[in-house]
C-alpha cells in the first residue's frame, strides 16, 4: 500500500511524494526497500521504475518512512 503526501505551503502545492514497497513484509521487524518518486501519482505499477531507494523498518510507522523518503531525495539531489 503506497504512502502519497502532498507538501504544502498554505494551499501552494510544493511537491507530491509516493512511496512504495519494493521489497519486504509486514512484521514490525521487517527492514524493507522503499522507491520514493516525485510528481503525478503513478498510474501502475510499471510506472514506479524512476525514484530513490532506501531501506524503512516497517515497525517504525510511516512517518518515518516519509522522513527517510525525503532523505533519500535529498541525498541523491544535492
Amino acid at each position: 500500500m503506497p504512502i502519497h503526501v502532498e507538501i504544502k505551503i498554505n494551499e501552494q502545492l510544493i511537491n507530491t511524494l509516493h512511496i512504495g514497497r519494493l521489497k519486504g513484509g509486514t512484521g514490525s521487524q521487517d527492514v524493507n526497500s522503499y522507491l520514493v518518486v516525485e510528481g503525478q501519482r503513478p498510474k501502475s505499477a510499471d510506472d514506479w521504475h524512476s525514484g530513490e531507494t532506501f531501506s524503512h523498518r516497517y515497525g517504525d510507522g510511516a512517518e518515518v518512512c516519509v522522513m527517510k523518503a525525503i532523505e533519500a531525495i535529498r541525498r541523491n539531489n544535492v
